[in-house]
C-alpha cells in the first residue's frame, strides 16, 4: 500500500514538473519570438483593416472574395497613385518639417540652458569649472530633460539600415495579410484542429468573436483617426500653419496609438508654430486642444457607439506594459493585442472556467 503511495506521489510530481517546464519553455519562446509575433499579429491587424473596409462591398452583396481584392486593389492603386503624383511634394515638405523640428529643439535647449539650466553644450564650453563644480552639472545639465539631438538624428547609415529594416518588417506585415484574405479557413481549421474535438466547436466560435473585435476596433479607431486628421487640418490651414498638412497627417496617423498618440501628435505642431512665432504657437497649441476635445467627445463617443472600446486604464496600462516589454512596436500593438486577449479570456476562462462576469446580485444573501 505504501509503495502504491509513494509511486502516485511521483507520477504526480513529474507530472507537475513536466507541465512547469513546459509553461517555462513555452514562455521563454514566445519573448525569444516577441518580436515575429507581433509581425504576425501586425498582419492580422490588416487584414482586419481590409475586412473593414470590405464591409460595405459585402452589405451591397458583392462577394467576399470579390469585396477583399477590390478593398486591396483599391489601396494599392491609391497609395502608389499618391507616391507617384504627390510623392516628392511630401518629401520635400517632410525634410522641411524635419528641419524645423531639429531648429526648435535646439533653440529650445538654447533657451533652457539661458536659464540657468546647464546644458551639455554649456559645460563642454566652460570646461566643467562652473559654479556645479567639477561634472559641470551634467547630473542637472539639460540632458536629463530633454532628449539629445546628436542621439535623436543619426548618422545616414543608420537612418538607411533602419529604413531597409523597417521595408522588410512592411513586406513580412502586408504578406501575411494578403495570405490571410487570400484563404482565411484553412489557417482557421489548422488551429482548431491543435485542440481536442470537444473544445473546437467554442475555440471556433471564440476565434470568430476575436476577428468580429479586432475589426470593431479597427472601424472605431479609423473614425477616430479620420476626424482627428480633418480637424487638424482644416484648423492648422485657417490658422496659416506651415506643413499644415503633413502636420494633420501625423496627428491622424499618431490617433492610431489610443492616450499616447494625440499627446505625441502635439509636440510637432507646437514646435513649427515657435518656428514662425510665439503667437503662431499659441495658435498650434489651441488647434491641438480644440482637437483632443472634438476626438474626446464626439469622436470616440460616435466611434463606441458602433464599435469596440476598452477600459482607459487596461488602454494605458497596457500599453507602458507592452511599451518596456517590446519598444515601439509594442505601444503600437498593444491595445488591438489586448482586445483579442479579452475576448479569448471572457470567453473561454470567465464564461466557460467560472461561470460567468460576476454580479453584485451573486454574493447577496438569499
Amino acid at each position: 500500500m505504501k509503495d502504491e503511495v509513494e509511486e502516485e506521489l511521483t507520477k504526480k510530481a513529474t507530472i507537475v514538473t513536466a507541465v512547469v517546464l513546459a509553461m517555462t519553455a513555452t514562455a521563454a519562446l514566445v519573448w525569444a519570438a516577441a518580436p515575429a509575433l507581433l509581425l504576425i499579429f501586425g498582419g492580422l491587424l490588416l487584414a482586419a483593416i481590409v475586412a473593414a473596409l470590405a464591409r460595405p462591398l459585402r452589405w451591397a452583396g458583392l462577394p467576399r472574395n470579390w469585396a477583399f481584392w477590390i478593398v486591396v486593389g483599391f489601396l494599392v492603386v491609391a497609395i502608389g497613385g499618391g507616391l507617384f503624383w504627390g510623392g516628392f511634394t511630401l518629401v520635400t515638405q517632410f525634410n522641411d518639417l524635419w528641419h524645423q523640428l531639429r531648429e526648435q529643439l535646439h533653440a529650445l535647449a538654447k533657451t533652457v540652458s539661458d536659464m540657468g539650466i546647464p546644458s551639455g553644450q554649456g559645460d563642454k564650453s566652460a570646461g566643467g569649472n562652473g559654479a556645479n563644480g567639477g561634472d559641470g552639472g551634467r547630473s542637472l545639465g539639460l540632458d536629463t530633460l530633454l532628449p539629445n539631438p546628436s542621439g535623436i538624428f543619426s548618422s545616414a547609415s543608420q537612418a538607411m539600415f533602419s529604413v531597409l529594416g523597417g521595408l522588410g518588417n512592411i513586406f513580412v506585415v502586408v504578406f501575411i495579410a494578403i495570405f490571410l484574405i487570400a484563404q482565411p479557413d484553412i489557417y482557421r481549421r489548422g488551429l482548431v484542429s491543435l485542440f481536442p474535438k470537444s473544445k473546437r466547436r467554442r475555440l471556433n466560435e471564440t476565434i470568430g468573436a476575436a476577428t468580429e473585435e479586432l475589426i470593431l476596433w479597427v472601424c472605431g479607431t479609423g473614425i477616430s483617426m479620420a476626424i482627428v486628421f480633418v480637424v487638424t487640418f482644416v484648423g492648422l490651414w485657417l490658422a496659416g500653419m506651415p506643413t499644415a498638412f503633413l502636420l494633420a497627417l501625423q496627428a491622424g496617423l499618431l490617433a492610431f496609438i489610443p492616450t499616447l498618440g494625440p499627446f505625441i501628435a502635439g509636440i510637432p505642431i507646437v514646435l513649427v508654430g515657435l518656428s514662425e512665432s510665439m503667437s503662431m504657437a499659441v495658435w498650434g497649441l489651441g488647434i491641438y486642444v480644440l482637437v483632443q476635445g472634438v476626438e474626446s467627445n464626439v469622436a470616440q463617443p460616435l466611434a463606441q457607439r458602433y464599435t469596440s472600446s476598452l477600459p482607459p486604464v487596461l488602454t494605458l496600462g497596457a500599453q507602458a506594459v507592452f511599451g518596456v516589454l517590446l519598444g515601439t512596436l509594442g505601444i503600437a500593438l498593444a491595445v488591438p493585442l489586448v482586445a483579442v486577449i479579452m475576448v479569448f479570456v471572457r470567453e473561454l476562462y470567465v464564461e466557460d472556467t467560472l461561470g460567468g462576469i460576476y454580479d453584485e446580485r451573486d454574493g447577496a444573501a438569499p
